[in-house]
């Protein structure tokens, strides 16, 4: 059944695209929820109109977006008031909501929590970046400080060369 989505729809396409889809998922999924509308004759003449519009408000949207991801910039969100108990982990987490709780608060940033979009909450302090939808053209990566963690340390690999070089020097010489 072809069908005009309303919305986008992971990983089928963005609104006023034109779809293919089983009969089904249609009637059953798409339909009910106002994700789509039947592809009939008059909506398909209607659909140029309607393509105008959104290519409007989607700039609109972008350059709405682009003003927050100037406003986000390269800066750390901090969770520094973070309970933290031994071994680094955190009394609780931080999922999306906290975090877009916290962007409105310290950058005066709105977004849905629905657009952080981060695999599972944060348990245990340290630096994290999560990626931020804010358009469908537009991610930004996040940087976020939970407690506060040691700074990242140099790796250890080149202390354990200079060891075992001093260690062959000090052979050479007995």
């Amino acid at each position: 059944m072809k069908v005009i989505l309303t919305q986008d729809v992971e990983k089928l396409g963005h609104a006023l695209d034109v779809v293919e889809v089983a009969d089904g998922f249609a009637r059953n999924y798409l339909m009910p929820r106002s994700l789509a509308m039947a592809a009939t004759k008059s909506s398909m003449a209607n659909l140029d109109n309607l393509k105008r519009h959104d290519e409007r408000r989607q700039a609109k949207l972008r350059v709405a977006a682009q003003a927050e991801v100037d406003k986000i910039g390269d800066k750390v969100l901090e969770f520094a008031d973070a309970n933290v108990g031994a071994g680094g982990r955190l009394y609780g987490s931080f999922g999306n909501a906290d975090i877009a709780e916290r962007l409105k608060s310290q950058f005066d940033v709105e977004i849905d929590r629905r657009n952080v979009l981060i695999a599972e909450p944060i348990r245990a302090e340290g630096f994290y970046t999560v990626p931020l939808k804010l358009h469908r053209d537009i991610t930004v990566d996040l940087k976020i400080k939970v407690g506060n963690p040691a700074p990242e340390a140099a790796p250890a690999a080149p202390q354990a060369e200079t060891a075992q070089t001093e260690t062959v020097q000090a052979e050479a010489v007995a």
